[in-house]
C-alpha cells in the first residue's frame, strides 16, 4: 500500500465537511442489487437496568433531541412511545433518499497549506495513555443461523447480510438542522451504558445550531430498515468543537432511546469497540454511506488503507468517499467483523478529494467517551 501514502499535494485548500445527499436528476454509480431484508423478529422482554449519569465534564458540551413542529404533528398521544413512532413515521424512505447536504453551509477555507505526510509526532495536549475498549459481540436481534464468519471478502460495496456485525452496528444517520434534513454515517459502540452511537461532532451540531429529529439507521439498505429507526434521547459534543469549530476536535457523541421491545441499543445488535491514544499510522478499514456522485447514498461502502500523520492533530487516508460517510467509523485491529474505532470520516480538502481526513483520536476522545459511556434510558 505504499502508493497510498504519497503526500498529499500542497495546496490552499477548501474544507468541505462530509455529509451530502442525493440530489434531484444527479448521476450516480450503479449499485449492486442487495436482497431487502425483513423486519427482525422481537426477541423475548428484556430485563430493564439502568446505569449512573456520569459526572459533568467541562471538555464536552450536551443538548437533549428534540423533535420539530413537524414531527410533533404526527405524534398520536403523548410520551416517549409516541415520540418514537412519530418520529419513524416522520423519516419514510422517500424523505430519507431526499435529505440534503451539509456541505452548501458548512463548507470553510482552512488558513495554510495542506499538511505534509509522514511526521511521527502528536500534539501533546491530544496525547495520554492509550486506551481499548472491547466490542460487545452478543446480540438479541440475531436468529438462529445468522452468525458470520471470522472474514468475509471484501470490496468497494461489501454487499454484507444485513446480520453481519459490520452491517448491523453501522448505519445512517438522518436529523434536521435549520429547517432542512441531512444525512450522516454512525457506528454503535460499545460503553456500559449500551446506548451509544459515535459520530462526526458536525453531524450533531454546527455552528451551535444542534440537529432536531436525529435518528440513527442500523443496517441501512436503500430505504430497507432491517432493525427499525432508532431515536435519539441526548446529542453531545467537544467543547473545542462546538466552540471554536475545531476539526481535530470534531467528533460526536449520540446517547439512543431503547426500540420498541424494551432493549438497548447495544443490548439488541451489539457494538464495536473504541480505542484512543494509539500510533497515528496504522491499516484501517473504513464504512459508510456515500452519497455525493459517484454514489448515491443507498449502500454501505468500504475503503481500507494505511494512514498517514501530518503531525497536527489529524490523520488521513487514500480512500475517495464523497459525501454522507461523515461519521462513518475507521476500525483499528479489524477482523472482517469485529474491531475498535479509532478515527472517522471527517472532512477532505476539495482539491484532492480522495484523501479523507480524521481527527486523532487522542485525549479529546477519551473526554468524550468518558461523559456519555454511563448514559442509558
Amino acid at each position: 500500500m505504499s502508493d497510498l501514502l504519497q503526500k498529499p499535494p500542497s495546496l490552499r485548500p477548501r474544507l468541505a465537511v462530509l455529509a451530502m445527499v442525493v440530489m434531484a436528476g444527479a448521476s450516480v454509480l450503479a449499485s449492486p442489487s442487495l436482497a431487502q431484508a425483513g423486519p427482525a423478529q422481537a426477541p423475548s422482554a428484556p430485563v430493564v437496568t439502568t446505569a449512573p449519569a456520569p459526572s459533568a465534564q467541562a471538555t464536552t458540551v450536551t443538548h437533549r433531541n428534540t423533535l420539530t413542529p413537524a414531527v410533533k404533528k404526527l405524534m398520536k398521544g403523548t410520551g416517549l412511545d409516541a415520540e418514537r413512532k412519530a418520529v419513524s413515521a416522520y423519516w419514510t424512505a422517500n424523505r430519507m433518499k431526499a435529505a440534503k447536504s451539509l456541505d452548501g453551509t458548512s463548507a470553510l477555507k482552512r488558513a495554510g497549506v495542506a499538511p505534509q505526510a509522514d511526521k511521527s509526532s502528536v500534539p501533546s495536549a491530544l496525547k495520554g495513555p492509550a486506551v481499548t475498549i472491547a466490542p460487545a459481540k452478543s446480540a438479541k436481534a440475531l436468529k438462529a443461523g445468522q452468525t458470520a464468519p471470522k472474514m468475509v471478502q471484501r470490496t468497494s460495496y461489501p454487499n454484507l447480510p444485513y446480520w453481519y456485525p459490520a452491517a448491523r452496528t453501522n448505519g445512517k444517520v438522518f436529523f434536521t438542522r435549520s429547517g432542512l434534513n441531512y444525512v450522516c454515517s454512525a457506528t454503535i459502540v460499545n460503553s456500559e451504558g449500551k446506548s451509544l452511537v459515535w459520530t462526526a461532532g458536525h453531524c450533531v451540531v454546527d455552528g451551535k445550531v444542534w440537529d432536531s429529529n436525529f435518528t440513527f439507521v442500523p443496517s441501512y439498505n436503500n430505504g430497507s430498515r432491517p432493525y427499525g429507526t432508532w431515536y435519539s434521547r441526548q446529542l453531545t459534543t467537544t467543547s473545542g468543537w462546538y466552540y471554536n469549530r475545531d476539526f481535530t476536535q470534531d467528533v460526536g457523541a449520540v446517547t439512543m432511546y431503547r426500540n420498541a421491545y424494551g432493549y438497548r441499543i447495544t443490548d439488541y445488535l451489539g457494538a464495536q469497540g473504541i480505542t484512543w491514544n494509539q500510533s497515528a499510522n496504522y491499516y484501517t478499514c473504513a464504512f459508510g454511506y456515500p452519497q455525493a456522485s459517484p454514489y448515491n447514498g443507498a449502500y454501505l461502502t468500504e475503503a481500507c488503507g494505511s494512514t498517514g500523520n501530518p503531525g497536527n492533530g489529524t490523520i488521513y487516508m487514500y480512500s475517495g468517499m464523497t459525501g454522507g460517510s461523515s461519521g462513518g467509523a475507521w476500525y483499528r485491529n479489524f477482523d472482517g467483523n469485529w474491531g475498535q474505532v479509532n478515527g472517522h470520516n471527517d472532512f477532505i480538502y476539495t482539491s484532492s478529494p480522495v484523501w479523507m481526513y480524521s481527527p486523532y483520536y487522542g485525549n479529546q476522545v477519551a473526554s468524550l467517551y468518558n461523559a456519555v459511556r454511563y448514559q442509558t434510558s
